[in-house]
């Protein structure tokens, strides 16, 4: 039988808590300044830091960029259905899904869509030779709905961390 991930959250104590609130905040925070704001010297702050990239809390670092600065302010939400509920389809979904660039998000969901894609592009016209031209070229798809945004009032990346 195939193990399922773990669904229950990773033991922190107060310092690790602390370190990924101030890394999710701010990725660029020296190990100095981090090891300073905690309480710590660097040397094991440094092994608290590697100890949680090894435990999966920390996935990576990143530089999140504005979309519209880099010519992208048309964001997208696509859910599509597929014809068959099988892992085979499923599994050549997600294969061709993920070498889209325009795909910022695919998320597995529950209802009457089985994935739900955030997409960025230029414009409309991009929009319709992304769904034209590639998105519907994968094989197993039986529906697509697009949901256009407006505006955005709320953009977080940080988890909370309590």
């Amino acid at each position: 039988m195939e193990s399922l991930p773990a669904t229950e959250p990773m033991a922190l104590d107060a310092v690790d808590r602390e370190v990924v609130r101030l890394l999710q905040g701010n990725g660029r925070m020296t190990n100095t300044a981090l090891a300073e704001a905690v309480g710590l010297t660097p040397t094991p702050m440094l092994a608290r830091i590697k100890k949680l990239e090894q435990r999966g809390v920390i996935t990576k670092y990143v530089a999140l960029a504005d979309p519209a600065a880099l010519g992208r302010s048309t964001m997208a939400f696509v859910s599509v259905k597929l014809t068959a509920h099988r892992l085979a389809t499923h599994e050549s979904f997600l294969a061709a899904v993920t070498q889209l660039a325009e795909v910022l998000e695919c998320h597995h969901i529950a209802g009457d869509e089985d994935f739900l894609l955030k997409v960025v592009l230029r414009d409309i016209r991009e929009y319709e030779h992304f769904l034209l031209h590639r998105l519907s070229r994968i094989a197993g798809i039986d529906r697509v709905r697009t949901t256009f945004v407006l505006s955005t009032s709320k953009n977080e990346t940080a988890i909370p961390v309590e």
